[in-house]
């Protein structure tokens, strides 16, 4: 056992501990040579005896090699450690006899796959193309004939696919007996493609087989302008029908659309004079805390359109509110706890039938969770193969019929560029986004006065009124103003007829802007064509904004370099002139401004 004992090492003993571990070799060599004695005496006994014991003899020569092997080792281990804690820095060799835990070697994680749930996993696919006429209105039977001919003398002789797959899926799941509940959708499609029609022929079929004076369906938007845009859809198709439809958006006061949507009867107390109602989610919350006889316990249809805008944004907590009021209601109809058996199924109100619609709808299960969808189904045009693996998502499409392409020029070559393509190549129809307001000013009042009214450019953005932006819009589309030039205010979800290019001046900040910016082009199965402009050092950059939603590069313009240079000097004019214009434009706001506030002092010590 000499060989295994152990020293510690303390820093007050070196000295001891070097004369200990001497003696130990010394005594330990000792035995060494003592048994080696020991076997070269047994050995020379075997040598003898040879002749009576040959095979013994080979054994035990074997033995005395194996044992003279291991005496030597055992030299040499027990002498190498002398000598390290001789040398100065002994502690820190003997620390690392031992092993450390935890130490510097360093793992590389393995990679987490997203796993989706079923029904976001596998999808109901849509078809992108628009052009293929394959569902003849005609030839549905399932339409009520009142829509059919409100469609026809609308100009629509087939169905696009979404309204295809998505109207005839809630036909049939209202048909469904009790105590069986309607399951929730989610239909992501690109814009332009007909979501619109997809949730307003199906609720119109299903509404007008019982009509009444209660709340039972309501579309929620995030702004004005489509809530007024929807609200136009809902009015047409209602005709003959007999169904209401009401306009909740702030766009009038708020005691004028009380009394368009409530009355009070002596008979039956407060009645809903609508069935359907279009509203913002802001105004919702006004009328739930506000609005005498607002009931939505009837409610059958909640329809969110634009639902991740909605979703991103949520105005007063519109949904908890909601949510909220439906349940107050229904306890005050019931008054206690229902028992658990089949007639108390049979009389329990369904949840209303939640239909979510959006061209970049999140597949994020958590923030679809929100919402309370009761056994979803998702309806999408994206690309079904591969869904499980997260590298692979195809998020977000565009029609089939949208040509998209970038051009790469520097800063001050941009405006020449955007002259090119409207004047020299006649573009027409044109909407152009920028990231600011200012810069579509700018812009606007550049392009007028550098064409000398060969071209009328307009502007349209969020600093301006309702009232003017609806003017614009219907100029542009009596083709009275050929290039919209704005912001993002105008990407989302607004209906802009016969536009045949999509120009971004400025890059999208994210793929959900881009997707929505061209989706003003190539609607309905019209060719669109749309163009963004890069700078040198942000197409890396724009091509990582693609691979975030899903899609694959697309194609470069190219652009001769002449058109720059035989550009530049009426260029130059254009820009002095705009200066100016634009000068005198502040000029004239800060004289206001100085008379209104001299006005208001005046008004002020007048009263006094």
């Amino acid at each position: 056992m000499d060989l295994f004992v152990i020293n510690r090492y303390r820093e007050d003993e070196d000295n001891n501990i070097v004369n200990q571990e001497t003696k130990h070799l010394e005594k330990l060599k000792k035995d060494i040579e003592e048994r080696r004695k020991l076997y070269a005496s047994t050995h020379t006994l075997d040598v003898n005896v040879k002749s009576s014991k040959p095979s013994s003899e080979t054994k035990q020569s074997n033995v005395v090699k194996v044992v003279e092997k291991v005496l030597k080792d055992e030299i040499q281990v027990q002498t190498s450690p002398i000598e390290v804690d001789l040398k100065p820095h002994r502690q820190d060799k003997i620390t690392h006899e031992f092993k450390v835990l935890g130490g510097n070697d360093f793992e590389q994680k393995p990679k987490v796959h997203r796993i989706l749930p079923y029904w976001l996993s596998h999808p109901y696919s849509v078809s992108r193309n628009l052009q293929n006429k394959l569902h003849a209105i005609a030839d549905q039977t399932w339409l009520h004939s009142t829509l059919k001919s409100t469609l026809e003398s609308d100009g629509i002789s087939h169905l696009f696919p979404v309204q295809a797959e998505v109207i005839p899926f809630i036909l049939q799941e209202h048909e469904l007996p009790q105590p069986l509940w309607p399951h929730d959708i989610c239909v992501s499609a690109p814009t332009g493609s007909g979501k619109t029609l997809s949730f307003v022929i199906p609720i119109i079929q299903v509404l007008m087989k019982d009509v009444g004076h209660h709340i039972r369906a309501m579309v929620v938007l995030p702004v004005q302008e489509l809530a007024a845009q929807i609200f136009k859809v809902f009015k047409k198709y209602c005709q003959r029908t007999g169904l209401k439809v009401a306009l909740l958006s702030g766009s009038i006061p708020l005691h004028q659309e009380q009394q368009q949507i409530v009355r009070y009867t002596e008979s039956h107390g407060w009645i809903s004079e609508v069935d359907i109602i279009v509203c913002t989610a802001g105004r919702l919350v006004e009328h739930i805390q506000n609005t005498n006889g607002f009931s939505l316990k009837h409610l059958k249809f909640l329809v969110i359109d634009e639902a991740d805008r909605i979703m991103e944004n949520i105005q007063n907590d519109w949904l908890y509110h909601m949510d909220k009021h439906i349940k107050l209601e229904n306890e005050l109809l019931s008054g206690k706890v229902p028992n658990l058996n089949w007639d108390c199924l049979i009389r329990h109100k369904a949840p209303p039938h939640k239909l979510l619609f959006s061209a970049t709808l999140s597949q994020d299960p958590e923030k679809l969770e929100q919402w309370g969808l009761f056994q979803p189904k998702l309806f999408s045009a994206a690309q079904v193969n591969k869904f499980e693996d997260e590298d692979h998502i195809r998020k977000y499409t565009t029609p089939d019929e949208l040509k998209e392409n970038f051009v790469v020029c520097s800063a001050e070559h941009k405006p020449l560029l955007l002259y090119h393509f409207l004047l020299e190549k006649d573009w027409d129809k044109v909407l152009c986004f920028t990231n600011a307001a200012q810069s579509a000013h700018r812009l606007t009042v550049l392009l007028n006065t550098w064409s000398k009214g060969k071209i009328k450019v307009a502007e349209l953005s969020a600093a301006l009124d309702r009232t003017t932006r609806d003017d614009v819009l219907r100029k542009f589309t009596q083709s009275e103003i050929n290039v919209l030039i704005g912001t993002d205010a105008l990407a989302r979800g607004i209906d802009i007829p016969d536009c045949n290019y999509v120009i971004s001046y400025d890059p999208p900040r994210n793929i959900k802007t881009y997707i929505h910016r061209v989706g003003r082009t190539g609607r309905a199965g019209r060719i669109g064509h749309a163009i963004i402009m890069l700078l040198p050092n942000q197409t890396n950059l724009f091509t990582e904004v693609l691979k975030s939603g899903g899609k694959s590069e697309i194609p470069a313009m190219n652009v001769h370099p002449d058109v720059f240079s035989r550009l530049n000097g009426s260029y130059e004019k254009a820009i002095e002139e705009t200066k100016n214009l634009i000068n005198s434009e502040i000029h004239l706001k800060v004289e206001k401004s100085i008379e209104l506030k001299r006005g208001f002092k005046s008004r002020k010590r007048k009263a006094q």
